[in-house]
This record gives structure tokens, C-alpha cells and sequence, in this order.
């Protein structure tokens, strides 16, 4: 996408959008020469369409955000921009806040929801849709000292919309193997140190979360790791779930929804997403990414309900459930990151259905061990309009997933209670000593239906959430 900053319209404009809050609608008068009377005053879902203009700007859509709109109210009306502009099958559009309304972050949540309405994946399409026409150059009319905020946007958005692509691919295509190739690329073009455990490898080390999860799957598992150095600072390393498909197993599925599996590898194809961003925003930290990916397919090797398995850490573990695997491969990858010592583990994982039960579709359940990452995190999730909510940590959930026959077991004792909860302390137990944070991006990652910015499928959702959590780590 080709993004442009303008002080002013200084060329010709195709569209120019401009949201306008309940009761400011003077800005149509004096743009359009007319007075839009009942039909358009500024209330929350109303558009005024005008495509009568002269001279450098082509056509105007006025677009309601109803009295004090929050941020996310600019957003939406980024993406109802960008949708008038392709069904005009318009190849460009810009967008304007009103000097009244305008501000730093006015303009930048309009820039995000714009960039992120612009997102299409149609790749496996041999006919193209017709009525529409895909964007390819949007402006906005903004300050020159905006410039460095938006920038910052347009790198996240962008980051979200990547995540958001690699995710559409199917597990045909998108095999552990082709994830790694995928975060390769990706590693080379952005400058990050890229390094690969094969299953071989794997082995060697005794990493028997994943070698368990993997084991009745032609496809061979990976352990990713991408490493960005940035000047001092604080050490982050992130662990990004990637089951690009999940049968469930032994434990086998519905076939209803199944076909939905291919997404569960979303906390890794954000996380590729984060270190995206990261590496653009040249940010003042040291962060790592650490990427366990598998199938987990049910053939006669594959790993059996009663089975015990040893972690790389050397920890026991009986599989009761072989469809609670994201919390075994998260944990070899936990157990890696352990090692290094850092500051912050942060885990991001379609984790359990349980996290529905908690927040619904409108939120993401979080876990942590030091309240000054968690505050953070709710600011960051505010501010992104991505939000979290912490969950307590209470010893009596810990006992929940210690073993009888080994130290632990993939699931609760109480079935049906805190599966959220004890999955992410599950996770915990192979931290060691450092802070861990658990975010089950379950409840997110995808979109059932479209809504003004994000179409329907895989949302990217967690990716500036985290981005904007690592951007305010690195200022202290």
C-alpha cells in the first residue's frame, strides 16, 4: 500500500473522507457550498455522499462519528472510507480530520482503520471480483510534526494486515516447514538473526512437548527463533503458538468448524508480525521470538490419551487430552526462552475454547506475574482498542495441573472450570524464575463477520497490541 502525507491537497484527489462528530457538520457547507440539513448532522452511522465537487478534489463522503467519538470511532471511519472509495472502483482516496476535531491521535486512528480496510485476500481466486477495485494509494491531509505518530501507525497497521496474509494460507500450503520460510524471508528483508531446530535437532535436545504434539503427522515440526538487538534496554522474548493444523488428535474434533484449524497457528503468525514491526520501529530493546510449530494429526504414531511425555526441561507430563497440545509445544518453547534469562516471556496462543466463556469475542484473558507489565499491557490494549483482562493466578488453580502419574497433566483436574486459567499456569510451570505473561488470543483472532475495518477471517488481533506494549517498555 502506498501511503502519502499531505499538508495540504496539492494534487488531484479522487475521494476525500472526512469524519465529522455530531454537531460540527458546518465543515459540508464549507467544503461543498450546500447545507445538508436533517440528513447529515454528524450522528453516529450516518454518511453524506457528494459527488458533485470541482476543481482539485473529485468527491467528498462525510462520514458521522455522533458526539465525543473515542479513537476507535476514527477507525471505523478510516474503513468506511476505503470501502466508498472501492465501490467506486476508485484506485486512490484521502482523508482529511476537520481543524476543529483534529489531533494527533484523530488522524492516526484514521490512518490505522484505513490501512487495516484496505486489507483483501483473494490469492486462491481465479476470477477477481469485479464490483470492487483494490486501493492502492491512500492520503492523508495531516501536520508535519504528525509525521514520526504516523509513521508508527502505518508500520503496526501494516504489521497487523501481514499476519493477517500468512494466516489465510491453508495447511496444505502453510506446513510447519513453509511457516519457517515464511519468518525466513521475512528475517532477511528486516534484518533479524533467523535460526531453525528441525525435528532431528529436536530430539537431540528432548523437546517432547512438540515431538509429542507432532507425532502422527507426515509434516515435520520446527522450533523458529528470530532475534532483533536493538540498543540496551530490557530483553522480551516472545512465544508464538503455531499449529497450522489442528484435528485435535486422538482427541479427535467435530468435523464441524474443523476447517477453522488451519488458523490455530495465529499466536505464531503474529508473532512473525511483531518482530515485523519491531525491526521497522528500530525500538530501543532486545527482543526474541520464539516459534514452536507442528501439526497435530491422529495416525497410528500419533501421541495416545494416557501417554507420558518428557519436557525439555526435563519435567514429566501425562497427555490426558491430546487436544490441549498448544500448551506443550508453548512449553518446550517456554523452557528454551527460560534459559536466556529475560526480563519478560510473553506467550500468545489460540489457546482454549474455556476463554470464550470469560470475555466473549470482545476481549483477550490474561495472565501475568508482575502487575507493573500488566498495567502496561491494559494500557496498551485501551489504547489499541485490542483489550485485555487480567485473570487471577490463585495457588489453588496451580494445584489443578499437577499430576498423579506425572509432575503435571495438559488439563485441569475440574474439567469444564478455569480451563483458561489452568492452561496458562500449565505454561508457567516452565518459566523457571522469570516474569510470564499469557495472552489466549483465542477469543480474537478471527472476525466471524466484517466489521467497518476488518473484513471477516483472520483478524491479526494481539499484533499492535503487543507492538504498543513493546514501544512503552522501551521509554523506561
Amino acid at each position: 500500500m502506498n501511503i502519502e502525507y499531505l499538508e495540504k491537497p496539492i494534487r488531484e484527489i479522487e475521494l476525500l473522507s472526512i469524519p465529522v462528530e455530531e454537531g460540527k457538520q458546518k465543515i459540508v457547507k464549507e467544503l461543498c457550498g450546500i447545507k445538508p440539513g436533517k440528513e447529515f448532522q454528524g450522528k453516529e452511522g450516518e454518511t453524506y455522499f457528494f459527488p458533485l465537487a470541482k476543481g482539485k478534489i473529485k468527491r467528498f463522503f462525510f462520514i458521522g462519528l455522533g458526539k465525543k467519538p473515542t479513537p476507535e470511532e476514527y477507525r471505523k471511519a478510516g474503513g468506511l472510507g476505503v470501502k466508498r472509495a472501492e465501490i467506486l472502483k476508485l484506485e486512490s482516496c484521502c482523508f482529511m480530520v476537520p481543524k476543529e476535531q483534529y489531533s494527533t491521535e484523530k488522524i492516526c486512528t484514521t490512518e490505522e482503520g484505513a490501512i487495516l480496510g484496505s486489507f483483501r485476500f483473494d490469492r486462491y481466486k481465479t476470477k477477481k471480483e469485479k464490483e470492487t477495485k483494490k486501493i492502492k494509494k491512500i492520503g492523508f491531509i495531516c501536520r508535519k510534526k504528525d509525521l514520526a505518530e504516523l509513521r508508527i501507525c502505518k508500520i503496526t497497521a501494516e504489521a497487523q494486515n501481514y499476519s493477517r496474509e500468512i494466516n489465510y494460507y491453508p495447511a496444505n500450503e502453510m506446513t510447519p516447514r513453509k511457516l519457517a520460510v515464511f519468518a525466513e524471508r521475512m528475517a532477511k528483508k528486516e534484518g533479524l538473526k533467523f535460526s531453525l531446530y528441525t525435528k532431528g535437532e529436536m530430539k537431540k535436545k528432548g523437546m517432547g512437548g512438540v515431538l509429542a504434539v507432532s507425532a502422527g503427522s507426515a509434516q515435520e515440526p520446527v522450533m523458529i527463533r528470530l532475534e532483533y538487538k536493538g540498543r540496551g534496554g530490557k530483553h522480551i522474548i516472545l512465544v508464538g503458538k503455531g499449529i497450522t493444523f489442528d484435528s485435535g488428535g486422538i482427541s479427535i474434533k467435530p468435523s464441524r468448524g474443523m476447517d477453522s484449524m488451519k488458523y490455530d497457528k495465529t499466536g505464531a503468525v503474529n508473532t512473525i508480525a511483531i518482530m515485523k514491526a519491531v525491526a521497522n520501529l528500530k525500538l530501543p530493546i532486545k527482543v526474541t521470538a520464539i516459534i514452536p510449530a507442528s501439526e497435530n494429526m491422529p495416525d497410528g504414531n500419533a501421541t495416545k490419551p494416557g501417554d507420558i511425555i518428557t519436557m525439555y526441561n526435563k519435567k514429566t507430563v501425562e497427555v490426558l487430552n491430546t487436544d490441549a497440545e498448544g500448551r506443550l509445544i508453548l512449553a518446550d518453547g517456554v523452557a528454551l526462552a527460560a534459559e536466556k534469562k529475560p526480563d519478560l516471556i510473553i506467550t500468545m496462543a489460540t489457546l482454549t475454547g474455556a476463554a470464550f466463556a470469560v470475555l466473549g469475542t470482545h476481549g483477550i484473558p490474561m495472565l501475568s506475574t508482575k502487575k507493573e507489565y500488566s498495567k502496561m499491557m491494559y494500557e496498551s490494549g485501551i489504547k489499541t482498542y485490542e483489550r485485555v483482562w487480567e485473570l487471577p493466578m490463585w495457588k489453588e488453580y496451580s494445584e489443578m495441573v499437577k499430576g498423579e502419574m506425572a509432575d503435571l497433566k495438559n488439563i485441569g483436574s475440574e474439567q469444564g472450570y478455569a480451563g483458561t486459567i489452568t492452561a496458562g499456569l500449565f505454561i508457567k510451570e516452565f518459566a523457571g524464575k522469570n516474569e510470564f505473561m499469557h495472552l489466549d488470543i483465542a477469543t480474537v483472532d478471527l472476525m466471524e463477520n466484517s466489521n467497518e475495518y476488518l473484513s471477516k477471517g483472520p483478524s491479526g488481533k494481539g499484533v499492535r497490541l503487543v507492538v504498543e506494549f513493546l514501544r512503552r517498555l522501551s521509554k523506561r
